[in-house]
């Protein structure tokens, strides 16, 4: 008899935490303010989780698990998460689009074949290198002219403007030459040139606080252009 009086309480005790048992809110969503397209890049995620999408209510993947995965990031969302705070997040998938899904951009690291980028250094150089000397001048101002603060998008809005000031045709080439280098590869360019050129010349280099400031780019192209 005692047994069946704590059976049927304990079962009636289950029904009342039951009945009791406050509802689990749902995840709310994160709102999507923008997106844009990204160039095909090469990463290593450091930490984190891969949401399944932008509006980051659902996890896919611990980024935790897979240290030496090479993701490739290939679209940007900026977000306002339900804190109210707004971020970054890369779409990023391995190679053979196993593993995919949305990480905050700070958790990325970029990886960066730096033969890769001697091309592009060597243009830009002899781009310099090859201009008359009125132009070259103007170039060299121009560069020495680039501030501490100032981003990529200076640089490159000022070679637009220096540009329009050049009338000779074949200046002009090599002008555009320059402005779509930094275009194409100017924040790698900058990363590699705020690291010491010298000493990331060769290999491959991972680099988790990309900059944008066009200080260092510009300083090292002076160094590294013939003196007129």
């Amino acid at each position: 008899m005692k047994k069946l009086v704590i059976t049927i309480l304990t079962f009636g005790f289950g029904w009342a935490l039951l009945a009791f048992q406050p509802n689990v809110p749902a995840v709310r969503a994160a709102t999507v303010i923008s997106t844009s397209q990204l160039t095909k890049a090469p990463y290593h995620a450091v930490s984190g989780y891969l949401y399944q999408s932008a509006a980051l209510k659902k996890r896919l993947h611990n980024a935790d698990h897979y240290p030496l995965t090479v993701f490739y990031a290939d679209r940007a969302a900026t977000v306002r998460k339900t804190n109210g705070n707004k971020a970054v997040y890369y779409r990023v998938t391995n190679g053979n689009h196993r593993v995919h899904g949305w990480i905050w951009r700070g958790y990325l690291v970029r990886i960066i074949n730096v033969q890769k980028q001697r091309a592009a250094i060597n243009r830009l150089v002899s781009s310099i290198d090859r201009l008359s000397s009125p132009s070259k001048n103007h170039v060299l101002s121009l560069l020495q002219s680039i501030g501490r603060h100032d981003v990529l998008a200076d640089l490159i809005k000022d070679f637009n403007q220096l540009s329009d000031k050049i009338s000779d045709n074949n200046d002009l080439q090599k002008i555009q030459t320059i402005i779509d280098t930094l275009k194409s590869d100017g924040q790698t360019l900058i990363a590699i040139f705020n690291n010491g050129v010298n000493k990331l010349y060769t290999g491959v280099i991972a680099l988790h606080h990309f900059n944008e400031l066009a200080f260092s780019l510009a300083n090292g192209l002076l160094k590294l252009v013939a003196p007129l």
